[in-house]
């Protein structure tokens, strides 16, 4: 491959060797500079300030250009992400197969293929790779139907620091205001572990930072009688998300109940129980069904509910805490990060 720059800014010939104008050899193409022609060229204007034209050489190489990978994002990421505009953070805890993966794959589908409600529309991401390895496996089904597995298990790369996936969504109308969501993507044993010990606190201490937190609760299980031990899994969740974790009291959960398709879409009394014992608590909180894949889609369309928790966290505008409304006033993009916590 020619090492060189082409000077037409969408051209990627010094990473890709390949002409943005079609020129079968990059070299052929007016707009190609090799790094040899460029070296030769400032020898020309000043001999006496380059006696070395290999150093030359090597000095006039321009960096190739950069391209996001669109995995997950880390916190580092999640900062620059932050310096440019202010970015909503949802946490999404529950217990293994309860359902996270599928809402987040669900998500996505209904932004990228349009069919997000009509107020909205997809601006954008940062992790469509990401995106595209959990959605994989709902694009083509064997023998014609859903499989009991419809995505894999979450796997971090990092096990200590959580894998967040960003999404951008625009207002259709009036003030088209732009949303940049961070969603945290974490394997259920995660949840289990706060549930089950203090000690697992510090994992979550970016909570502190959340605009939201849902909640994904299996609907087969809270109507059938394993649903004590799931409320009570969760109730230990919460609270150590209010008292060890110390998440602002003042942070909307929303209780998702998955896979309602299954259960008729009718509320199970044991999720009314756990949204009590979360707004006894101290936090705002809220129920609401969800069919991620629907198994019934002729009756219940796929993505019900989904966004509805989203919008349920973009809407909220109760009271925060005493010094919020001023720091909001004073807010200026570009000078938030992923560490300033609401406190």
């Amino acid at each position: 491959m020619a090492e060189g720059k082409c000077d037409k800014v969408d051209c990627t010939v010094a990473t890709t060797g390949t002409c943005v104008l079609s020129h079968p050899v990059p070299a052929e193409c007016p707009h190609f500079k090799s790094s040899a022609t460029s070296a030769n060229t400032l020898l020309s204007v000043d001999s006496s300030l380059h006696t070395d034209s290999k150093a030359q050489s090597t000095t006039t190489t321009q960096p190739a250009r950069q391209f996001h990978s669109g995995d997950e994002l880390g916190s580092i990421d999640a900062i620059e992400v932050m310096r440019a505009r202010y970015a909503h953070l949802v946490g999404i805890l529950g217990s293994t197969d309860a359902g996270k993966t599928c809402f987040l794959s669900s998500l996505y589908l209904m932004a990228s293929g349009g069919k997000l409600p009509s107020s909205y529309q997809f601006a954008g991401s940062l992790t469509l790779q990401a995106f595209e390895d959990r959605a994989r496996g709902l694009r083509r089904w064997p023998d014609g139907g859903l499989p009991n597995q419809l995505v894999d298990h979450t796997v971090l790369r990092d096990k200590r620091q959580p894998s967040l996936l960003h999404l951008a969504i625009r207002q259709a109308q009036e003030e088209r205001r732009r949303f940049d969501l961070l969603l945290t993507d974490l394997p259920g044993e995660w949840t289990d572990r706060l549930a089950l010990r203090a000690s697992n606190a510090d994992s979550f201490r970016f909570l502190q930072r959340a605009d939201g937190i849902i909640i994904v609760v299996d609907g087969n299980i809270l109507s059938s009688n394993q649903r004590h031990v799931e409320v009570q899994r969760m109730r230990y969740c919460t609270e150590r998300i209010a008292q060890d974790v110390k998440v602002s009291l003042d942070t909307p959960f929303v209780i998702l109940v998955s896979k309602s398709d299954e259960i008729g879409m009718k509320m199970p009394p044991a999720a009314d129980e756990l949204r009590d014992h979360v707004r006894s608590l101290g936090f705002p909180a809220t129920t609401i069904l969800s069919a991620a894949i629907s198994r019934r889609p002729t009756e219940i369309e796929n993505g019900t509910g989904v966004f509805n928790a989203i919008e349920t966290i973009l809407s909220y505008t109760a009271p925060r805490n005493p010094g919020l409304a001023r720091l909001e006033a004073d807010y200026h993009p570009g000078s938030r990060t992923f560490q300033e916590f609401r406190g």
